[in-house]
């Protein structure tokens, strides 16, 4: 999987012959929703043949840019968005600065532009999508401009991924579940565990419990509170603990104190953090 700056592909068109199918989105948090409509891409991208893959998604979060959007901060890190689409198969990633020029495009230059950068066969987006000065263009408009940027192009729109209720899944879910410490709801909207990226922790072997600061972290976390969670290792293996969150730090404790002390010691070297998954609330 290869990431690219979009302004930089506009400017050299290195593979503006490449056929591709392009998913378009904020992809906050990159849900189940997300992933179905990345995921429906992929598939018509395998069905087409010798064809990318192509997320064509934004550097800041548009609404937040502007001002709409009162969750500031993010609930992926860089790294942990790339493990992702890599896991999902994504060939290539083109990350679109929301410059305040980018901002002033209608969403027909946006998709003009677009469709130079690959031979584009199929745009893939949600209901929901909007894009263009104010958001003003519909999916249903730009399947009625696309062929005169782009030959036998298709707009799809898949169904919108809906929870057991019939509620559209989104990111405004992830994130007032996690600001309301409703953490165990996360894994249902998101279809794995709500985490925080610890690899940027140094590693303290001996030292529980293990304090961090919340000045630490970057991505939004949940309320003051104790929760059940998972401290996954760099290798993958995890420790079972419990997580203390005050207005000051996250403090993780060990669950089975004996136990797991025993298999840190068992390492050849000192273990490093890969992330905290949030399990479930207990207050």
């Amino acid at each position: 999987m290869e990431f690219f700056d979009f302004d930089q592909l506009y400017t050299n068109k290195q593979y503006s012959y490449q056929k591709a199918v392009a998913s378009i989105g904020v992809f906050d948090g990159l849900h189940i929703g997300h992933q179905k409509i990345i995921e429906h891409a992929l598939l018509i991208a395998k069905e087409i043949g010798d064809c990318d893959s192509v997320v064509f998604t934004f550097a800041q979060n548009p609404k937040m840019m502007i001002g709409r959007n009162s969750f500031s901060l993010p609930l992926l890190t860089t790294r942990m968005v790339r493990n992702i689409y890599d896991s999902l198969g994504v060939d290539k990633v083109v990350v679109i600065d929301f410059s305040p020029d980018f901002s002033k495009l209608t969403g027909e230059e946006f998709i003009a532009r677009l469709t130079s950068l690959f031979d584009i066969r199929a745009i893939v987006v949600g209901d929901n999508f909007r894009c263009g000065q104010n958001a003003d263009t519909t999916p249903q408009e730009i399947a009625s401009f696309i062929n005169k940027y782009t030959k036998n192009a298709s707009v799809i729109v898949p169904n919108m991924y809906r929870l057991s209720d019939g509620t559209v899944d989104s990111s405004t879910l992830v994130r007032t579940a996690i600001l309301d410490g409703n953490v165990a709801t996360c894994a249902t909207l998101l279809g794995r565990n709500y985490s925080l990226d610890l690899a940027h922790i140094p590693s303290r072997k001996n030292e529980w419990p293990l304090k961090v600061s919340i000045g630490s972290f970057v991505q939004l976390l949940p309320p003051p509170g104790e929760y059940e969670a998972l401290l996954v290792l760099h290798d993958f293996s995890s420790l079972k603990v419990l997580c203390k969150i005050n207005e000051f730090n996250v403090i993780l404790s060990l669950v089975d104190e004996q136990r797991e002390l025993e298999m840190l010691h068992s390492k050849r070297e000192t273990p490093r953090y890969d992330r905290l998954e949030f399990i479930k609330e207990l207050s």
